[in-house]
């Protein structure tokens, strides 16, 4: 009798499929929508409003200035796909097969160490025998062809391609297709390092459980972890034994030569136009070794910047605050290389003879930094800004190179040819 009149009232609670449309089963509380809230990383409508700041669409995530932003790399990537999957597979355990789920609907929270991730607008899922709210497939899916509804293998193959599409940064599905652009500037390089096992199967377009699928993800996530922790173990113990050893130097330098004023002067060739990161970090770190080298020494020290935006700028020789770092806009127009360095070139040359008119007697050092992100033009100013610093290092100017990568032009070349210390940073 009991069993019955739970029957019944199961019954009751249920939306005819005859006469019924799939905003009745939101407004009647159909058992599947029941299935769906009991899912607490689905989000309805009216639950939106609470979603932190921190959270953003997956989509947008894989921006370049996004990625560049949060400092994106394949484990973070790995830690998303494996949210998402757990979301996926709470849906198929209650048998409900959303067809393809777009990457704007995916939220995922950037403030959050594991990378909480949630599924938004479920009410335009498949669901029963209502299709997804899709005026139009993606070109990308069209592997589904002319498909109305999702069975359960269809489902699995939308959701490989969905966590596919995350692991390689990008929200296209054909990542892999030869002399097609993707959306993501990085989706190479991801799809680069991930391990053969990966790549056999989304090359096989292999069908994989979403068991198989989340040990993958485990071993993966666990061995980058572990790499992570060895890798920064080894750069700290590397960083103190530096540290120590230049502590040493500069112990022995300050008893030698007493108090110093140095200069340095740093010019930044910048062709990332778009991107400030590389040399950003390539100018802190130097300017920390500046800062460490001083305080260890006693020594004080004027900086000045030469820089463009369209134009050359500059921040002339002063003493800055401790801790104080040049900072560049993300964005920038195309400028001369070889002006900029005409500019820094007689930027030092007016800071020597301010001195020298003012009769100072103290102990001077002047260096001159070139950071470098990219290839630059061996234009008539560059061979103008050549004779200069030819000029500038016979007077007794140390010159310094410092690259991004390995960069190969004509104008890289002469530049290394003058400067005596030349190095790769960062």
């Amino acid at each position: 009798m009991e069993d019955r009149d739970m029957e019944e009232m199961e019954r009751m609670e249920t939306v005819p499929m005859g006469s019924g449309s799939k905003e009745q089963l939101f407004e009647k509380g159909h058992p599947v929508i029941r299935e769906l809230k009991r899912i607490p990383e689905i989000i309805f409508e009216e639950q939106i409003a609470m979603l932190p700041s921190s959270a953003i669409p997956v989509k947008s995530l894989f921006a370049r200035k996004q990625m560049d932003h949060y400092h994106v790399d394949s484990l973070i990537l790995k830690k998303i796909a494996m949210q998402v999957l757990h979301i996926l597979r709470q849906l198929s355990e209650c048998h409900i097969y959303p067809g393809i789920i777009d990457l704007q609907d995916l939220y995922v929270d950037m403030n959050n160490s594991q990378y909480g991730v949630v599924l938004l607008h479920p009410e335009k899922f498949q669901l029963l025998t209502f299709e997804q709210d899709y005026e139009w497939y993606p070109e990308d899916e069209r592997i589904f062809g002319d498909a109305v509804l999702f069975d359960e293998k269809m489902q699995q193959i939308a959701d490989n391609r969905l966590i596919y599409k995350i692991l390689v940064a990008s929200a296209r599905g054909n990542v892999k297709v030869k002399k097609i652009k993707t959306e993501a500037d990085y989706s190479e390089l991801f799809y680069n390092i991930l391990s053969e096992e990966w790549k056999q199967i989304f090359e096989r377009r292999e069908l994989c459980s979403y068991e198989k699928l989340q040990q993958l993800l485990e071993d993966s996530i666990q061995i980058e972890e572990e790499f992570a922790r060895m890798t920064k173990e080894s750069l700290d113990e590397k960083s103190e034994q530096k540290k120590q050893e230049k502590t040493e130097q500069f112990q022995i330098k300050k008893e030698n030569e007493g108090e110093e004023e140095q200069f340095a002067l740093f010019v930044i060739l910048r062709t990332e136009l778009d991107n400030s990161k590389k040399i950003s970090k390539m100018l802190y770190l130097l300017q920390d070794e500046l800062e460490l080298e001083n305080t260890l020494l006693g020594h004080s020290c004027q900086q000045a910047f030469v820089f463009g935006n369209g134009a050359v700028q500059v921040k002339k020789f002063q003493r800055y605050h401790k801790d104080f770092r040049c900072q560049f806009p993300q964005v920038i127009r195309e400028y001369s290389a070889g002006e900029a360095l005409i500019i820094g070139t007689d930027l030092l040359q007016e800071k020597k003879e301010e001195l020298l008119l003012k009769n100072k007697g103290e102990k001077q050092q002047f260096y001159l930094y070139i950071l470098m992100d990219g290839r630059i033009k061996n234009d008539q100013l560059f061979q103008i800004a050549l004779t200069k610093l030819k000029k500038v290092r016979e007077e007794g100017v140390e010159l310094k190179l410092r690259m991004v990568d390995n960069i190969y032009c004509e104008a890289c070349q002469k530049l290394k040819d003058v400067v005596e210390d030349t190095q790769r940073c960062c």
